[in-house]
């Protein structure tokens, strides 16, 4: 199942209707909605209309336009299905009752779960729409790089893991003593390595990663893609049977051996995974382009909005979600 994006938009429970071109009213809009003994009191559903429509309008318009646009882009399917139950039911496990689980989506302007699956629904499909338009913009060249650069066939490798063991309630002058500490170790264990002792021998002297060190620091045959960033970089540049130089990593000092590499993948066989990876980090370093692809696809469709307050709050709304931090 896809991570989803969190596409911040709200769904007011608020009925839009279009009227005249510049500033749009309600059919029968004059109609007395309450009154009053005193008539001058009286409002009128274009009263209310105008209410809403300047406190919610915008955030419901939004949502009714991308859930035409996306219901005619995207058919419902059971991964969306699913998706949208196991958000509900995740919610409904909260609460002892129906009523209870009623009562609280109600609280946050949903009348009903239907509405509320409605509003899964619409922002799974806003997360599938976005993902296509991140995928738009890269280039061949981008998916070539990735490929040449990061692309690796399996490896089998060991380490040895000197961790920093420092705490929060450890003074500066402590926890620098304690990083001090586990490079000098990491820094001995290398050094007997180059004196030509047995990288299994070493890592079970020094290494304290109770996964791996009673086996000679054995980690299996894994794809690096699937590391973090320094470990992979340091698998990268050590050639079969060699080791690496101490290395800092998020989880202490580290030393690498690489056993065995099996060919790279060919590039139609990872093609898939780069394109998502490349995706997921454009997303990442531009959090902006979500909001942009959203507005495309409407633009795409040519949507033009007839009232002109709703208008401006529409492209104040883009403006703000797309505006650099």
């Amino acid at each position: 199942m896809k991570k989803m994006i969190k596409i911040v938009f709200t769904l007011s429970l608020v009925l839009l209707v279009a009227g005249c071109k510049n500033d749009a009213k309600l059919t029968k809009g004059n109609d007395t909605l309450v009154s009053f003994k005193n008539s001058s009191l009286n409002i009128s559903t274009n009263d209310l209309y105008e209410e809403l429509k300047d406190k919610y309008g915008i955030n419901l318009l939004i949502d009714m336009m991308d859930r035409k646009i996306l219901d005619k882009e995207i058919k419902d399917s059971d991964e969306i299905n699913s998706y949208v139950d196991i958000q509900v039911n995740s919610l409904k496990n909260y609460y002892k009752t129906d009523q209870e689980f009623l009562e609280y989506i109600n609280n946050y302007g949903y009348k009903d779960e239907d509405e509320l699956r409605d509003y899964f629904k619409l922002n799974y499909k806003r997360n599938l729409a976005v993902y296509d338009y991140l995928e738009s913009l890269i280039t061949d060249k981008e998916i070539s790089d990735y490929y040449d650069n990061k692309i690796m066939g399996d490896i089998t490798g060991s380490h040895i893991l000197l961790e920093i063991n420092t705490t929060d309630s450890m003074t500066e002058e402590e926890k620098r003593t304690t990083k001090e500490d586990a490079k000098k170790k990491a820094d001995e264990a290398l050094q007997k390595l180059k004196e030509g002792e047995k990288f299994e021998d070493v890592a079970k002297e020094y290494s304290n990663d109770a996964a791996t060190n009673s086996n000679g620091g054995k980690m299996g045959t894994f794809n690096p893609n699937t590391l973090d960033d320094v470990t992979r970089q340091a698998y990268e540049k050590i050639e079969v049977s060699k080791y690496s130089d101490v290395i800092e990593t998020e989880y202490g000092y580290e030393i690498f051996l690489k056993e065995a590499e099996k060919e790279k993948p060919k590039l139609e066989e990872v093609k898939t995974y780069i394109i998502e990876t490349l995706r997921d980090e454009k997303l990442a370093s531009d959090n902006k382009l979500q909001y942009e692809g959203l507005k495309k696809l409407r633009e795409k469709y040519g949507f033009e909005i007839k009232d002109d307050d709703l208008n401006v709050y529409y492209e104040n709304t883009m403006n703000n979600l797309m505006k650099d931090e």
